[in-house]
């Protein structure tokens, strides 16, 4: 077994470890994490769903960057400087990609001051990005245009000129738009709107982040749309790709540091996990006496005086026999904790610690000992 092959054959144990271990670090529960070790298959489980929910998180967002890719033929039999075309509309539509987020938030800051003319206002932000975006492709494309059709007959001079002016326009203009919609979407709702406030430096520090990860969204179609079929068969570009896919996510984080506890959120969720809905639970009192559950927020009623009773919270973590029951006071700060402020770190390091003060309440359950009951009326 080669070393790569070694790697490979490491990954489903260890990043299932990273997924739990940071999960239930988050509740201040890290200790939960070990009564699992000895469980087969365990990790595997988890790394399948974080597989999945990966492969749908990347299917969302990189969707533009697959659009391009597929879109944009390798070759051209018709036009001869088809490798400089390429680069031209990479240029075109990279560039494109800030002057979307200048006119969205123009048109945003504006809109604050006049709200009245805020569908004109609007109207005419997106007439300026369209005009900009059509004057860039044309001063980008109109010599390669040129070249191309100074080796082809007059009939096909004119197809030439209306697909990579015409044609490459329209497909920029949807490519950019469909990139930014996730971009910017993702960060507005995972901004904290409240704490972060909507004063211009804000809504700067904003646009830097939308444009900053609307470029990484599209970047992988980009550069497989440029490379050669001949260079993608070569052994370093392989490497470099795999390399890529590993470091992507890192690269996302630095732009939304919720991306990751987001994705572990998801992972979670996806596999049942974790349950985020508040529920009446029937606990076992030999196992754990009712006077853990003291404070009102449990809303604890006797079941079976001496042997059992029942609470109202949340199991946010049930995987084989240990789980963590916690009351539904956890789930806001827990939800804060997914969010972010852009270029904030103070932010996340608080909201981490009011999680971990609030779920001082949760308790586990190694061995289990907790039981779901039917929903009460």
């Amino acid at each position: 077994m080669n070393k790569f092959s070694w790697f490979l054959s490491l990954m489903p144990p260890l990043l299932a470890i990273i997924i739990l271990r940071t999960y239930l670090g988050y509740f201040d529960n890290v200790s939960l994490f070990t009564e699992n070790l000895t469980v087969a298959g365990i990790f595997n489980f988890v790394f399948i769903f974080m597989i999945l929910t990966t492969a749908g998180f990347s299917i969302i967002f990189f969707s533009s960057s697959i659009l391009f890719a597929l879109f944009i033929p390798k070759k051209s039999p018709t036009i001869h400087n088809y490798r400089e075309v390429k680069i031209k509309i990479t240029v075109t539509t990279l560039s494109s990609i800030p002057l979307i987020v200048l006119f969205f938030f123009g048109w945003a800051y504006l809109s604050t001051f006049y709200p009245a003319f805020g569908s004109l206002i609007a109207w005419a932000a997106f007439i300026a990005w369209v005009t900009l975006v059509f004057l860039v492709n044309y001063f980008f494309m109109i010599q390669p245009v040129r070249n191309a059709q100074g080796y082809q007959p007059i009939k096909l001079r004119r197809k030439t000129y209306f697909i990579l002016l015409g044609g490459c326009l329209v497909f920029i203009l949807f490519i950019v738009a469909l990139s930014f919609s996730f971009s910017f979407g993702t960060i507005i709702s995972w901004v904290d709107k409240k704490t972060a406030g909507d004063s211009l430096a804000v809504m700067l520090k904003l646009a830097v982040l939308a444009t900053g990860l609307g470029i990484l969204l599209i970047l992988p179609g980009v550069i497989y749309a440029n490379l050669e079929e001949k260079e993608l068969d070569n052994v370093w570009f392989i490497r470099i790709s795999a390399a890529m896919i590993l470091l992507w996510p890192m690269l996302i984080s630095t732009f939304v540091p919720s991306f990751f506890p987001m994705l572990v959120d998801k992972t979670l969720s996806f596999g049942g996990v974790s349950d985020w809905k508040s529920r009446y639970y029937q606990i076992d009192e030999s196992k754990i006496p009712s006077s853990h559950f003291g404070s009102k927020v449990w809303q604890t009623s006797v079941m079976v005086s001496g042997k059992s009773y029942s609470v109202k919270g949340m199991l946010v973590y049930s995987l084989n026999n240990a789980k963590l029951l916690c009351p539904d006071s956890v789930q806001q700060h827990y939800r804060n904790m997914l969010r972010f402020v852009p270029w904030d770190r103070e932010y996340d390091k608080r909201m981490a610690l009011k999680l971990k003060d609030v779920s001082t309440r949760c308790q586990p359950f190694p061995q289990g000992g907790v039981v779901r009951l039917s929903e009460k009326s």
